[in-house]
């Protein structure tokens, strides 16, 4: 199902002023958190370079979409606090895996509350940002939230997906050099794929970080992103960084693979070519009971 936005009738933006207060509060608050060593710095800057680069991604697709500049800064703007949960999280529990601490999106609504970073804005900017935050790492979108929610929701996750698949790809090129267990989520690097990330891919649907039982099951999972990206410019970034046949050069040559590339490569190129870039992909993922929103711990 393709949904259509009309552009002009998503809601106000924010003012540059604000962005510039959250710029500032958001450097202070990074500003907090000092590595112990080498491998903790090292952690935290990754972070704080991942949010700079979803800053700039999400400023890419809006544009692609004709918006305004007070809509673009209320992207920027969610794409700068969307992780602000991470640096608290690796202090904390020396890990940016959800499953071994908390929801980093969760954490991070909760800081921007209990630091008052939104307080100047409008009630309706407020929870507009919080609710994105809280639910950008979401295995599905939410149900019940309003056009303009869902709207930012996916501008935020497709620009996260394309600063994580650069911090990936980067890094599987490098990694038999310098391994970084919290980048690859403690997973066991054994050659073996699990058979529920295999069907879920294959079925077309979004794997579950709940059944990743290996680091190949981790980078099939982010083959398969490319399922859930909603917007034609995010599809041919994509496309133009090679990111999926970088992906698949560090996976076995195994059949199941082999079919899980095609069927991703096929659809992003089909999405590249059907697509406008005023026109959004809707999710192609049924939206299931709230209930069952899930996790992906990877973001």
């Amino acid at each position: 199902m393709t949904v259509q936005y009309d552009i002009n009738e998503i809601g106000p933006g924010l003012d540059a002023q604000a962005l510039l207060k959250l710029k500032t509060w958001f450097a202070g608050y990074c500003g907090r958190f000092a590595g112990c060593d080498d491998a903790v710095t090292a952690n935290l800057a990754m972070k704080k370079e991942h949010t700079e680069k979803v800053c700039m991604e999400i400023g890419e697709i809006a544009r692609s979409l004709g918006l305004n500049e007070p809509e673009c800064r209320l992207a920027d703007a969610v794409a700068l606090l969307h992780d602000v949960g991470r640096f608290e999280q690796y202090e904390r529990y020396g890990t940016f895996a959800d499953s071994k601490s908390e929801n980093h999106a969760t954490l991070s609504a909760r800081i921007l509350n209990r630091e008052g970073a939104l307080a100047d804005l409008a009630w309706d900017t407020r929870k507009l940002i919080i609710d994105v935050v809280s639910f950008h790492n979401c295995a599905e979108l939410p149900a019940g939230r309003d056009e303009r929610c869902i709207f930012y929701l996916k501008l935020l996750r497709d620009a996260d997906k394309l600063d994580i698949w650069r911090v990936v790809t980067e890094y599987y090129q490098r990694s038999e050099r310098t391994r970084n267990t919290s980048l690859e989520l403690d997973l066991p690097d054994q050659p073996r794929v699990s058979l529920a990330i295999v069907e879920d891919l294959l079925a077309g649907r979004i794997a579950r970080t709940g059944d990743m039982e290996t680091l190949n099951d981790f980078k099939l999972l982010q083959m398969g992103w490319v399922f859930d990206l909603g917007f034609c410019r995010s599809f041919r970034i994509a496309r133009d960084r090679r990111y999926l046949e970088k992906i698949r050069n560090v996976l076995p040559d195994i059949e199941q693979v082999r079919q899980i590339y095609e069927k991703a490569r096929v659809y992003m190129y089909a999405r590249c070519a059907d697509m406008t870039d005023a026109a959004p992909q809707g999710n192609p993922v049924p939206v299931r009971d709230p209930a069952l929103l899930e996790s992906e711990s990877s973001r």
